[in-house]
This record gives structure tokens, sequence and C-alpha cells, in this order.
């Protein structure tokens, strides 16, 4: 048992360290109150250029096929800098 708790410590320590990394930055979305919609927030791979946008009242559907409210990620796509500030930048295929 003593074991179990000293590898669970382990791994709450090594989680700690990649968060503190900065890797994926949070930001919350406007209106992201918590209301009648929901929180939701983007998120940002700062390593790789990866979107999500976390919703905590997202339409799922189940692989039975019912449909439900819940939180869920969408993927966004994946973001590329620019030579300057204000540049457009087209979108590209996937």
């Amino acid at each position: 048992m003593r074991t179990g708790w000293m590898l669970l410590g382990l791994l709450a320590l090594s989680t700690a360290a990649l968060a503190g990394e900065g890797r994926y930055e949070a930001l919350p979305l406007a209106g992201a109150d918590g209301g009648k919609g929901g929180a939701r927030a983007f998120i940002l791979d700062t390593r790789d250029g990866h979107v999500w946008v976390w919703s905590e009242n997202e339409l799922i559907t189940a692989p039975d096929g019912r449909r439900r409210y819940g939180a869920g990620f969408i993927y966004q796509g994946k973001l590329r800098p620019g030579s300057q500030p204000g540049e457009m930048i087209e979108q590209q295929g996937r």
C-alpha cells in the first residue's frame, strides 16, 4: 500500500512539472461566465501551435446515437507564425 501512495505522489509531481513548463495556455472566452451557455476556454499548445476550445456545455453525440450536453473539447486547427503583426494568413487545407 505504501508503494502505491509513493507512485501516486511521483505521478503528481511529474504532472506538476509538465504543467509548470507552460506548454498549454488557457484563456477564458468572452461571455464565458458560467451562465446559461456554460463556461468556455481557448486552449493553445504553445510548442506545436494546436488550438482547442473547451466548453462546459457542448452538444455531444454518444456512440449509440443519443445526444446530450456535457463538457467537451473542439479542435480548431493548427496555428503558424506570421512575419508581421496584423498579417492576414490564408487558411490551409488540413
